[in-house]
């Protein structure tokens, strides 16, 4: 049967192929492309269409915008992922949305797609930021492509992200560039993270409050394992760091030597803030209940993050802290490899992006030594440096187009 007509309009050709009736609304469908400049040349393009059709290849591309299609495939996302999971997509989703909300999927070309995390880059976005994105992206895309069948080429695949190990016009700091045990999370991501630990409560009751006072006062783990409740001053909001966790000759939960600090530097006394210690009193409480029920077997020594299952309470173990992160990071779908104490580097950074001077900060992480500091504050800095400029360049712009120079 002949699927095609053309006619000519104007001075230039257009071909009409019929696609038979939509099955839900029984509407006649038809695709129409017009701008050729003989009859042949849309003869042939027509013949290209026909021929996808009998092989059932022929995708019809729809004008869905991004922003539109987003709600669609989440729906379909949702129902093999956890919330969280959900939750570190929205935030690529909200990036992505910076850029292509309005566009039309099928006119997001691999160039558009390239340039939009080549700009991220440009801008100080973090390394594992522009993966997630990238990741996210991928899934939209893929989805659209593959399932849907309403975009006949999918931007994100086979891209090059051998940029991402480009550090941007750097000299002299080439040497500052962080290490795999330097590096940190972004303030969305810790956020991400941190509501995580506290869906997760119901198992593991200790997590969030474990891991909210790691990122809110830069603590090392065996300096957390340890502390006791004699440290916390919760009317004053101060934190006494004095010791920190060692096992001693058989390894067991219940022996644990209290040594001194790492350095002299480490001993010292740290302020925290109103949530941080209104959130110590909420786990307080449940320390208190969890004393009660476990009253035949626990021992009481004052600690404030306890060990719940053989030798309850006595001090957690750090390895258990450690096994816990990865645990979350796994369901964040984190790709960079980070152990607990990248916190206290996220904590830094934090401070550094916040303004306190590096002094005040290593005096606050019982450093003597800020070449850590230095980095993390030669990466945060440019990141914020970067959108000064563009927020001074659309300043610009703007006089600019009204008065040109």
């Amino acid at each position: 049967m002949k699927l095609a007509s053309f006619r000519k309009r104007g001075k230039t050709w257009q071909y009409i192929i019929e696609l038979g009736r939509d099955p839900v609304t029984g509407k006649r469908k038809q695709l129409t492309k017009g701008g050729f400049r003989t009859k042949k040349l849309a003869e042939d393009a027509a013949r290209k269409i026909e021929q996808e059709i009998a092989d059932g290849t022929f995708i019809e591309e729809s004008d869905i915008t991004f922003n539109d299609f987003v709600p669609i495939w989440l729906e379909y996302y949702s129902k093999y992922v956890k919330q969280s999971t959900i939750n570190t997509r929205m935030i690529a989703i909200n990036t992505l949305n910076k850029y292509i909300k309005s566009a039309k999927l099928r006119k997001i070309s691999k160039l558009i797609y390239v340039k939009l995390l080549h700009d991220l880059h440009d801008r100080g976005s973090a390394k594992n930021t522009i993966l997630n994105i990238h990741s996210t992206a991928s899934l939209i895309f893929k989805y659209a492509h593959e399932e849907k069948r309403i975009i006949k080429n999918n931007p994100t695949e086979n891209v090059d992200l051998r940029f991402l190990d480009r550090e941007k016009g750097k000299s002299v700091d080439e040497t500052k560039i962080l290490s795999d045990d330097e590096k940190f999370l972004e303030k969305e991501e810790l956020a991400v993270f941190l509501n995580i630990a506290k869906e997760r409560q119901k198992d593991y009751p200790q997590d969030y409050i474990i891991f909210l006072v790691l990122a809110y006062t830069g603590l090392r783990r065996g300096e957390l394992s340890v502390l006791k409740w004699s440290d916390i001053d919760l009317e004053n909001h101060t934190l006494s760091i004095n010791k920190t966790f060692s096992y001693g000759e058989t390894h067991r939960g219940n022996d644990v030597v209290l040594s001194p600090p790492k350095t002299i530097e480490s001993n010292r006394i740290i302020d925290i803030d109103e949530f941080v210690v209104e959130q110590l009193k909420i786990h307080k409480a449940w320390q208190n209940e969890f004393k009660m029920k476990n009253r035949k077997n626990y021992n009481d020594l004052g600690f404030i993050f306890i060990n719940t299952n053989l030798y309850k309470g006595y001090p957690i173990v750090p390895n258990l802290i450690y096994e816990h992160f990865k645990s979350i990071l796994n369901e964040m779908d984190y790709e960079i490899n980070l152990s607990p104490h990248s916190l206290r580097h996220t904590h830094a950074s934090l401070c550094i992006e916040a303004g306190i001077p590096l002094r005040d900060i290593a005096e606050r992480l019982g450093q003597s030594d800020t070449r850590t500091l230095e980095k993390i504050y030669a990466h945060t800095t440019k990141g914020q440096r970067e959108k000064v400029s563009s927020k001074f360049n659309k300043l610009m712009e703007k006089v600019r187009l009204e008065t040109p120079f």
